[in-house]
């Protein structure tokens, strides 16, 4: 029976949110699908190196996001592919991203002083921090002109992703190839569980760790298995849309609001080693104040949100994804042998 006209308008206030690219598609094998999100991140990465020069800034944080991507996939069939594969693919993006680095780390420094002025700007004299802006603007200029001219580095940097791309696009995907190659990905939970299960478990050590000792580097540690854990619950999606994407989205907010407390670490870290870039003693401390403060706030917050998503055990939510994988599995079978109304 059609439902009528009314119910099938989309209310005023609800919240549309679209669906990430980077997930597998509803009943997809698990190894085509992990094959195919891997070459797309790929592709993606070294095009964006082709876009040119006003658009480098991007090309670097689309290569950097395809390094996390594709670390947050190889973590969730680490059983799969096997330790050396896993070893040997994890390093390379991490090598790749240690390379570029630098030019995000001085365009971000920019955005952190950007964002304090933004914050507290009622509260401060109209140059406040001008200084700064400029000198650590002129660091980013140069760092990014040093690598764009570099004969060398961007080729590498293209050239690493390529070569991983022909071995992705050499990766079986066919579940029985485990016999001849020992790295076919089953089409089954077990395929993922464990690995699934790990990154949350380290998130969630993470968290505690970083609230019971408090560090920049203990915040930066959660803040990386919290990206992971996004990337993974982004290919789940399929599995409950409406569960899963939210988790996602959570995730991505608190892996935000510890990115904006990492920048701001690192920028007063910045300034205490380089006092030239803020050479008035009263600015500096002005400065560190105003930073510590929003880097208290961005922590209290991602507690908040931290405490949702790490609220159950490692254990339990594999029973819970678990119980989504074969119900998603038993709803697409169910659809493909449907009679057609």
């Amino acid at each position: 029976m059609a439902l009528p006209a009314t119910e099938l308008v989309t209310p005023a206030n609800a919240i549309v949110v679209p669906l990430p690219t980077f997930r597998l598609q509803a009943g997809e094998p698990l190894g085509d699908g992990l094959k195919r999100l891997s070459l797309d991140s790929l592709e993606s990465a070294v095009s964006a190196f082709y876009d040119g020069e006003e658009a480098f800034g991007m090309a670097v944080h689309q290569a950097r996001k395809t390094t996390k991507q594709l670390r947050a996939l190889l973590r969730l069939v680490r059983s799969e592919v096997g330790e050396k594969a896993y070893r040997f693919e994890s390093a390379e993006m991490s090598g790749i991203s240690a390379m570029i680095s630098a030019v995000r780390s001085s365009a971000v420094r920019v955005e952190s002083v950007a964002v304090l002025r933004d914050l507290y700007g009622s509260f401060l004299a109209p140059d406040t921090f001008a200084e700064l802006s400029e000198r650590l603007q002129s660091v980013h200029a140069r760092q990014e002109s040093r690598v764009m001219e570099d004969p060398v580095l961007v080729a590498n940097v293209v050239d690493r992703f390529e070569r991983a791309h022909d071995r992705y696009s050499s990766w079986p995907t066919d579940e029985t190839s485990r016999e001849v190659y020992g790295r076919g990905i089953r089409d089954s939970y077990e395929a993922i569980g464990s690995g699934l299960t790990e990154t949350f478990r380290k998130g969630r050590h993470q968290m505690v760790a970083a609230y019971q000792s408090p560090s920049p580097a203990r915040f930066h540690q959660w803040r990386k298995r919290v990206k992971y854990f996004r990337y993974q619950m982004e290919i789940l999606t399929p599995l409950w849309p409406e569960v899963v994407l939210g988790m996602a989205i959570t995730l991505d907010r608190i892996g935000a609001l510890l990115g904006q407390d990492h920048d701001l670490a690192d920028l007063l870290e910045t300034v205490s080693s380089r006092i030239d870039l803020c050479p008035n003693p009263v600015e500096r401390s002005l400065l560190k104040a105003l930073a510590e403060q929003r880097r208290s706030d961005l922590e209290t917050a991602s507690r908040i949100l931290g405490r949702r998503i790490y609220a159950e055990t490692a254990k339990s939510l594999n029973t819970r994804f678990e119980a989504f994988w074969d119900s998603a599995r038993h709803a697409h079978q169910l659809q493909a042998t449907a009679l057609p109304l």
